[in-house]
């Protein structure tokens, strides 16, 4: 294992993991395992906007700062004490090259610097995350958990419930990830298997929409012959509560698809080639 202070003595670590919704909670596995072979330690978790959300509904760390967008590193003043701070333990998880991860991690004061450069061996092309990350832990001392895994707050639960209230068996559709066209199911096949579902009877499905994609969502419900509700976009962590609740959740490869299964959700998903291999939730 690299050279690290016994993790079960330390008192601060701190993890860069400047990513999204998605990536964040793919390695919520190696975070877990790290929780608990650091049981006395403070984990810090730096992550990018596009993760923040993602990073507070997990009970696993103790602190979560934000890498701003759009802004300098030297500029984002509220990263530098938290990086000036002394740490047992840094390591980078980012296991593509991230410049700005490169930045933080030199800034860090840190008896030990650590990430995927330390591996024998670097990832590979299709590598899944999850088996990167156990590497990743190996190297380190500790052993992961098996499943990624989401917190969902009492207050977003009850909320949820609410929403949910009408619907006796309820199924997520979420048409999302428009922005990628060459890595979607068609909208056309959506509405056609929300109808199959309502045909089929003793199933309420609904149409889920995140920030920004309202709009287009229900451009997806509209071709359906069944009027079905349309739930969003909520903060994440209502979200996450819908999702938790929801009998089955069937979406494109997003950050929402990776939270569906973080919840234990049921999930059906279309993937393919890259995705399939590196991220399709287990």
């Amino acid at each position: 294992p690299v050279e690290t202070p016994p993790l079960a003595q330390a008192e601060r670590i701190v993890l860069l993991w400047v990513g999204r919704l998605g990536d964040v909670l793919v390695s919520t596995p190696f975070l877990d395992g790290l929780r608990r072979a650091a049981p006395k330690a403070r984990i810090v978790l730096l992550t990018a906007e596009a993760g923040e959300g993602g990073a507070r509904l997990l009970d696993c760390v103790d602190e979560v700062a934000v890498v701003r967008k759009g802004r300098r590193v030297l500029a984002n003043a509220a990263l530098l004490p938290v990086l000036a701070k002394p740490a047992d333990l840094l390591v980078e998880m980012n296991s593509a090259p991230s410049g700005t991860s490169r930045t933080l991690a030199r800034l860090a004061k840190a008896r030990v610097k650590a990430g995927f450069g330390d591996l024998g061996e670097p990832p590979g092309e299709k590598e899944h995350m999850l088996d990167r990350y156990a590497r990743l832990a190996k190297r380190l001392g500790f052993t992961p958990a098996q499943d990624m895994r989401a917190a969902v707050p009492e207050a977003a639960a009850a909320k949820a419930g609410a929403l949910l209230a009408s619907l006796p068996k309820p199924v997520a559709l979420f048409p999302g990830n428009f922005k990628k066209t060459e890595n979607r199911w068609p909208e056309e096949r959506f509405a056609e298997l929300a109808d199959l579902l309502v045909s089929a009877g003793g199933f309420s499905p609904y149409w889920l929409a995140g920030p920004g994609e309202e709009a287009d969502v229900r451009r997806t419900a509209a071709l359906a012959k069944a009027s079905l509700p349309v739930l969003g976009p909520y903060p994440l962590e209502v979200t996450a509560a819908l999702l938790d609740a929801s009998a089955l959740y069937v979406g494109n490869c997003t950050g929402v698809s990776h939270l569906a299964a973080a919840v234990g959700t049921p999930s059906f998903m279309v993937l393919a080639g890259y995705t399939a291999a590196v991220w399709a939730p287990r």
